[in-house]
């Protein structure tokens, strides 16, 4: 049996006001040939599908259209939630889909043992069995407790995760005791190493204080959330399958893959790393402005890759006609090779004014929100755990939001 581990698709995502779905098609169409090509009998999804909990109509529809061109490979299909997913968007047909083979967790079931689902061979026999947990939010685990501490409530939703997975892996050695035991899960396990786009995880409910050590002894722990591919503690057996595609500036040097695994007379013999294709070049250029003007222009007729590009300009002194010059050639740089997505300046002798906060050129649609907050936290000089409260019930009131 073949199986492959992917996760935190995010389709709909923009990058900046770029927008990356139809690089998402390109690898939903590559993974589709890579599936036939292989005769991969699984597929794992480890969470989030989408890039928000309300996807636009687009992002769906390349959802659908994968599912429709999977479906008839026999590829079985296991789809669980993240944190950017909304669970009744992805649970919405899975009556229809537990029909053809595609089981979808979208958000933590009553009973934990309905997240376990058996991968069967040719011969219709079990060949593995995968505990499929979504993204776990605090609700899902406890309950608050009036004049309890943060320190009080992060142990117990420790604890609520540990428990969960121990007793799903329990069951499955108790029903399935001789074929592969697969974990899945979307959640921040200490030590992993993040991208600008997963850097503000930390210190935000679950996602920073779930150590590998916690989880049961699975075979494999197929692991979304964090968009770069690693190991975690070293461990073969415990990876995150990271992003298909970059889906910021920071991850323009990562090697995009999907895992395989290959089980074996009833053991896992392999764990493979198969790399996907680069759709598209991420640049991030620092310097001067005319240090920047000269490398923009080397770059205006280089047609190896669609170039994507974020600017950082660096100089000792802000000035009115700096400013100028520098809008009048971002504005009218044109290239059918190279676009400039995001322009900036960081001053030597910079004041921190509100205004600049983000640096000169930064535009309001360009932040997220959680930035926006972070930038107020820092100007009103809040931390510790006065900070980490402000940020769960920001984070929580933003996911009410995006999911009304």
């Amino acid at each position: 049996m073949k199986i492959l581990h992917t996760a935190d698709w995010h389709l709909g995502k923009k990058l900046y006001t770029q927008e990356l779905l139809g690089d998402c098609r390109l690898f939903l169409d590559w993974l589709i040939a890579e599936i036939k090509t292989r005769r991969v009998d699984a597929l794992l999804i480890a969470g989030d599908v989408f890039d928000s909990a309300n996807p636009p109509q687009e992002a769906l529809q390349a959802y659908y259209h994968f599912l429709r061109d999977l479906i008839p490979t026999g590829c079985q299909l296991i789809i669980t939630g993240g944190n950017h997913d909304s669970a009744a968007v992805l649970n919405g047909p899975k009556d229809i889909f537990k029909r053809l083979n595609v089981h979808v967790i979208g958000g933590a079931c009553d009973d934990c043992l309905e997240e376990i689902i058996p991968l069967r061979d040719a011969s219709g026999a079990v060949a593995a069995v995968v505990c499929a947990v979504p993204f776990l939010r605090d609700r899902d685990l406890k309950r608050s407790i009036e004049g309890e501490t943060q320190t009080d409530r992060r142990a117990a939703v420790r604890e609520g995760i540990r428990r969960r997975y121990q007793q799903a892996y329990e069951h499955c050695r108790e029903v399935h005791p001789e074929v592969p035991h697969l974990g899945m899960g979307h959640l921040f396990v200490t030590g992993s190493a993040l991208s600008d786009d997963d850097d503000r995880l930390h210190a935000i409910g679950t996602l920073d204080l779930f150590e590998a050590a916690l989880f049961p002894p699975f075979d494999y722990l197929a692991l979304g959330h964090i968009h770069r591919p690693q190991r975690i503690g070293q461990q073969a057996h415990v990876r995150y399958a990271g992003s298909p595609i970059p889906l910021s500036f920071s991850e323009h040097a990562d090697g995009k893959m999907v895992i395989e695994l290959v089980i074996e007379a009833k053991k896992l013999t392999e764990i493979n790393e198969i790399s996907t294709p680069n759709f598209r070049s991420l640049k991030r250029v620092k310097g001067r402005l005319e240090t920047v003007e000269i490398w923009l222009n080397d770059h205006r007729h280089d047609n190896s890759l669609i170039t994507l590009v974020e600017v950082e300009l660096q100089e000792p002194t802000r000035t009115p006609m700096l400013l100028d010059v520098a809008k009048l050639f971002f504005e009218g740089f044109q290239s059918d090779h190279a676009t400039v997505l995001s322009w900036r300046f960081r001053f030597d002798n910079q004041a921190q004014t509100i205004e600049q906060l983000f640096g000169e050129g930064s535009r309001l649609q360009e932040l997220r929100e959680r930035d926006v907050f972070d930038k107020w936290l820092d100007d009103k000089d809040i931390e510790g755990e006065d900070r980490l409260v402000l940020a769960e019930a920001f984070d929580e009131l933003l996911t009410e939001i995006h999911s009304a």
